[in-house]
């Protein structure tokens, strides 16, 4: 189901009462929106709405890790370490996680992230500073990563 948060246009999942996926939509393919009828995914998309709107900085909602690899775990529990309105290189994240080369796979695990946004890949870049990957390379994840990290780090555009 296609839920719309301030025109960001969100596919969510819940397994077991805990949010399991989020998928970013593309305008262009959206046909029709819905409305929650899920308590999880309700508090899910109210989450999204406060921290859209510079409300909230953390998450409470439940999250379902269990699909993951234990490595991709691993990486995904040190995302949520990342501050609000920070930023880390993907060498940062394989440090915490006790794998300092690991940097190349922590990439992978990032683009593997069920739960975007929540879990904050979106503040991970490369060491030289550039935004790299959101969805792969696609102009349309780039875009989002970018307004993102400029959301948390109060500018608007």
């Amino acid at each position: 189901m296609t839920y719309n948060i301030n025109h960001l246009f969100l596919d969510i999942e819940q397994t077991d009462q805990k949010i399991s996926h989020i998928h970013f939509i593309d305008p262009l393919d959206v046909i029709n929106t819905t409305k929650p009828t899920d308590s999880t995914i309700s508090q899910c998309l109210k989450e999204l709405q406060e921290y859209l709107s510079h409300q909230r900085e953390q998450f409470t909602v439940p999250l379902d890790l269990s699909i993951g690899t234990s490595f991709q775990q691993n990486v995904w529990r040190a995302l949520l370490d990342i501050p609000y309105g920070q930023t880390c290189s993907y060498k940062d994240i394989a440090r915490k996680i006790n794998q300092p080369k690991a940097y190349q796979a922590v990439g992978q695990a990032c683009k593997k992230n069920p739960i975007p946004i929540i879990i904050p890949c979106h503040r991970v870049i490369s060491q030289s500073g550039q935004l790299t990957g959101y969805f792969g390379t696609s102009e349309f994840g780039l875009r989002i990563k970018q307004s993102l990290i400029t959301l948390e780090k109060g500018n608007h555009e």
